[in-house]
C-alpha cells in the first residue's frame, strides 16, 4: 500500500498525463480538417429533411444538435462544430482519472492509463464531430454512478446511473447494448433482488416507464433507418470473434503494423476477455472489487445480447468503430483481473511496466495533427481544394473520396464556400455507359485518388496533365486538355 506522500505524487503524474491527453484531443480537434461523416451531418443540419435525417445511422441526435446550436450562432469550423465531442472526451478522461485514483498501487495506476487511454483510435473518436465521445462519456458516468450507488448505498446515484446509461443509447444508438444490458443488471440489483416490495415502490414505475421510453425510442428510429434506407444494416460482421476483437486489434495497432496472424490475436483476445470477465463474476468474494465484478456482468450479457440479436434477427455484428461501446468495460474488466490475481509485487511491477511502456511507446508513434483511421483519405481535401481555387479553377471533377466534404461541408457553409463547381467521378466500377466518360470534356481540372483507375476515359479525345500531388494521401490533381 502506497503512503499519502508516494499515492499524492501518483495522483499528481497521471493528473498531468491524462490531461495533456485532453489537450491532445483538442489540438487535434483544431487542426483535423472536416471528415466524410461529419460533413454530411453538417449537410443534414443546413439542409434539414426529417426523413433524410433520420433515415441514416450518421445522425446522432445529440452531436446533431450540437452542430445546430455552432451554426445558428455563426460558428461553422470544423473546430467550433466538435466542441460537444471535445467537451464529451473532456468528462470522459476526467471519470478516467478518478477511476485511476482510485487503484492501490503505481504500476495498475500505469497499466489502467495505457489499456485505457493509449488507443489512438480512441483518441479519435473523442475529437470528432460524431456520437461516439458523448456515448462514451455517457457510459462511464453510468459506470461511477452505480458503483457509488453499490459501495456506498447511495439510492439517488443508483437512479443517476439508469438516466446517463439512457443517455448514452440515445446519444449513439450502438450503446443500446450498453444500456440494455445495464438495465437488466440495474433492475434486478435495485428492485427484483429485493423481494415483491418493488412493486410498492413509486420510483420502480418511474424507472421503469423511461428505461422502456428509451427502448422504444432507439429501437423505433432503427426500424425506421431500416425501411428507409437499411444504412446501418450492412456495416458489421457475421462472427463474434473476427468482428469484434479483430476489428478492435485491428484499431488499436492503428495501420503501424501488417500481421497475417490478425484472426489468432483476435481468438487469443477474446479468450483473455471471456477468462477474466468469468473470474470477475465468479470470484467476487475474494477480490470483492465492485466496479470488477459489474463491469464483467455487463460485458458477458452485451456479448450474450450480440448472439441473441444475430441468430433471431440477423443483426450484424459490432466492428471497428461500433466496437468503441467496449472498450471501457474491456479496460475495467483487464485492470480489475490484474489487480486481484497477480500479488507477487516485483513480478507484478516488471509485468505491467513493460506491457505499459509498449502500448505507450506504440501510441506516441501515432500522434499527428492531420489525420485518423477512419478518415484518412480526406488528410489533404482542404490543402487541394485551397490549390484549385488558387489556380482559378471553374469546373472540377472530383473523386468520391473527397466530393463528398466538398459537397456537404464547404459548399454548404457561410463563410468557406469555394468558388469552382465540383461533380463526382466514378472511378472505381466499370460503368454501363459512356455518359461521365463523355462529359470529362467539360471538365477543367480532375481530382484522383489511388488507386487511379483511367480505363474509362480512353478514345475521348482528351490529354491529361499532372498538376499536383499530395505525398500524404496520393491525391492527384490533374488538367483535362482537349486534343
Amino acid at each position: 500500500m502506497q503512503n499519502i506522500k508516494t499515492r499524492f505524487i501518483a495522483n499528481i503524474i497521471f493528473f498531468c498525463l491524462i490531461y495533456a491527453l485532453m489537450f491532445y484531443v483538442v489540438a487535434r480537434a483544431v487542426s483535423l480538417v472536416m471528415t466524410h461523416d461529419e460533413a454530411y451531418s453538417f449537410y443534414n443540419v443546413k439542409h434539414f429533411w426529417y426523413v433524410e435525417t433520420l433515415c441514416t445511422g450518421n445522425t446522432h441526435w445529440f452531436n446533431f444538435l450540437a452542430i445546430k446550436a455552432s451554426v445558428l450562432l455563426g460558428l461553422e469550423k470544423a473546430s467550433q462544430l466538435r466542441w460537444f465531442s471535445v467537451f464529451s472526451a473532456g468528462v470522459f478522461l476526467t471519470s478516467a482519472y478518478f477511476w485511476i485514483k482510485s487503484l492501490k498501487d503505481f504500476p495498475t495506476k500505469f497499466f489502467a492509463f495505457a489499456i485505457a487511454l493509449l488507443n489512438p483510435f480512441l483518441i479519435d473518436y473523442l475529437g470528432l464531430a460524431r456520437g461516439y465521445a458523448a456515448g462514451l462519456m455517457f457510459e462511464s458516468l453510468a459506470l461511477i454512478c452505480v458503483s457509488i450507488a453499490i459501495k456506498n448505498n447511495k439510492r439517488n446515484m443508483a437512479t443517476l446511473s439508469l438516466f446517463f446509461a439512457g443517455m448514452a443509447a440515445i446519444a449513439n444508438f450502438n450503446f443500446f447494448y450498453f444500456f440494455a444490458a445495464f438495465s437488466i443488471i440495474y433492475f434486478y440489483r435495485f428492485h427484483l433482488k429485493q423481494g415483491l416490495e418493488f412493486i410498492k415502490q413509486k420510483l420502480f414505475y418511474i424507472e421503469w416507464i423511461y428505461a422502456l421510453a428509451i427502448a422504444w425510442l432507439v429501437l423505433r428510429a432503427l426500424k425506421f433507418m431500416t425501411e428507409c434506407s437499411n444504412d446501418i444494416g450492412d456495416y458489421g460482421g457475421e462472427e463474434l470473434v473476427t468482428s469484434v476483437f479483430a476489428g478492435m486489434i485491428d484499431t488499436h495497432i492503428y495501420g503501424k503494423f501488417h500481421t497475417n496472424a490478425l484472426q489468432l490475436l483476435a481468438y487469443l483476445f477474446f479468450v483473455v476477455v471471456f477468462g477474466t470477465s468469468l473470474y470477475g463474476i465468479l470470484a467476487f468474494k475474494k477480490h470483492k472489487i465492485v466496479w470488477y465484478r459489474l463491469s464483467s456482468s455487463l460485458l458477458l450479457l452485451m456479448f450474450a445480447l450480440m448472439i441473441i440479436n444475430k441468430w433471431c434477427f440477423d443483426v450484424l455484428y459490432p466492428t471497428y468503430r461500433t466496437c468503441l461501446i467496449l472498450y471501457p468495460l474491456i479496460a475495467l474488466v483487464l485492470v480489475g483481473f490484474v489487480s486481484s490475481i497477480v500479488t507477487t509485487k516485483k513480478i507484478k511491477a516488471v509485468m505491467l511496466y513493460v506491457f505499459s511502456a509498449i502500448m505507450a511507446i506504440h501510441f506516441i508513434t501515432t500522434i499527428n495533427f492531420s489525420k485518423t483511421f477512419d478518415y484518412y483519405q480526406q488528410e489533404d481535401s482542404k490543402l487541394c481544394f485551397d490549390y484549385l481555387k488558387s489556380i482559378g479553377a471553374k469546373k472540377v471533377g472530383l473523386t468520391g473520396e473527397l466530393y463528398g466534404v466538398y459537397r456537404n461541408y464547404y459548399q454548404m457553409t457561410e463563410q468557406y464556400k469555394y468558388p469552382f463547381a465540383a461533380e463526382q467521378l466514378n472511378t472505381q466500377v466499370v460503368l454501363r455507359d459512356n455518359y461521365d466518360a463523355h462529359k470529362i470534356k467539360e471538365y477543367e481540372y480532375l481530382v484522383l485518388f489511388p488507386p487511379y483507375n483511367m480505363s474509362f476515359y480512353r478514345n475521348q479525345g482528351i490529354h491529361l496533365k499532372g498538376m499536383k500531388y499530395f505525398g500524404r494521401t496520393g491525391t492527384l490533381v490533374m488538367r483535362v486538355i482537349t486534343q
